[in-house]
């Protein structure tokens, strides 16, 4: 009898273990089929194209460089160097601020609170009309809200009076691409990326930098539509596809903040920002190659990175590094770190200093 009776407990306990895990399954695909199946919305224009506000008087694409422990600071120093947001229309303005915040790890592997912060407070400054910050976490059963919340965001947003939008739960719109698209013919992006008057981008370097993608055009695939990013993870030529997901929107301005960079021995303090994705890009990837000690190759090295490629093959910025300029920040100017980043970064691009 007591047998049996341990074997009844033992296919009860059995069958509550399978109702269990068919329930946590099931808060698993229950959303991830809702958001795959839900409306990808009207079809409406691609965005006609922005001249970059980031150039010089010959039209060469800006790269502000400086260096800052603190990740406020280093911003603020990064777009003054720059030119400042003065070059933008900012006045009256939607302004949509995209940070890196969809794996839920704090900084450095998301943006940090300082650095959204402070861009935050400086386009308030510059009287923007409303300033939302959005994100989407990568699969559809993960929480966006929770995780923007453990990389320390949700607070910054909600203590500096901007609006914090969930993209999973935006209205969608479908933009076809064009003739530059091969893999990529539309993408169904939020309402509120479609709409926003100013868009700037808060990418981060990779934590695992076998990864190796382009910070700034990576920091984009988390606006799009599920359907959309599962279509460009299963093409064949994924850098391509991640380029043209790019040509449905463009960002006024680009903010990469690596003051402090994933792994004690590295060092970080740099900060680069740019209107132009390309060039920011290839500067972060001599970044990436100079922290992890990859060969030298002087001139083109950077521009060689496929992901590189792809984005001049689709024309989403500056196509040569004749046509880029490294503005140090001149308050650095005795700063051996700056000097140190500058090198690197000349000698793996191509790119000089002005």
């Amino acid at each position: 009898m007591r047998i049996l009776r341990s074997r009844r407990a033992a296919g009860l306990t059995m069958a509550l273990g399978a109702t269990g895990a068919t329930i946590l399954a099931a808060r698993r695909i229950i959303p991830a089929a809702e958001m795959l199946l839900s409306d990808a919305g009207p079809s409406v224009p691609l965005p006609a194209p922005k001249a970059n506000a980031y150039v010089d008087e010959s039209g060469r694409s800006l790269v502000a460089v400086t260096t800052a422990r603190d990740p406020a600071e280093g911003v603020r120093r990064a777009i003054a160097v720059l030119g400042g947001l003065e070059r933008l229309t900012i006045a009256g303005q939607r302004v949509l601020i995209k940070p890196s915040a969809a794996s839920g790890i704090p900084a450095p592997a998301s943006t940090s609170p300082g650095a959204l912060e402070a861009v935050i407070q400086l386009v308030q400054d510059h009287g923007a009309r409303e300033v939302l910050v959005g994100e989407m976490a990568g699969p559809p059963w993960h929480d966006t809200t929770v995780r923007t919340f453990r990389s320390g965001l949700l607070d910054v947003i909600e203590n500096n009076g901007a609006h914090f939008v969930d993209f999973r739960y935006d209205r969608w719109v479908t933009v076809p691409l064009g003739d530059r698209a091969r893999i990529m013919k539309r993408v169904t992006i939020p309402r509120s990326v479609y709409e926003a008057d100013v868009i700037i981008g808060l990418p981060v370097l990779p934590p695992h930098r076998r990864e190796w993608v382009a910070p700034g055009l990576a920091l984009w695939p988390g606006v799009v539509h599920p359907r959309t990013q599962v279509a460009a993870r299963a093409a064949r030529d994924r850098s391509r596809a991640v380029a043209e997901i790019n040509l449905a929107f463009q960002p006024d301005l680009l903010v990469l903040d690596a003051s402090s960079v994933w792994g004690e021995a590295a060092p970080g303090g740099l900060v680069l920002a740019s209107g132009d994705r390309i060039a920011l890009d290839v500067c972060a990837m001599a970044v990436l190659a100079a922290l992890d000690h990859r060969p030298i190759q002087r001139g083109a090295g950077s521009w060689e990175e496929v992901y590189i490629q792809a984005a001049v093959a689709v024309g989403l910025g500056t196509p040569q590094p004749g046509r880029v300029k490294l503005v140090p920040d001149p308050d650095r100017a005795g700063d051996p770190l700056l000097a140190r980043w500058l090198d690197d970064i000349q000698r793996r691009t191509g790119v000089t200093a002005g």
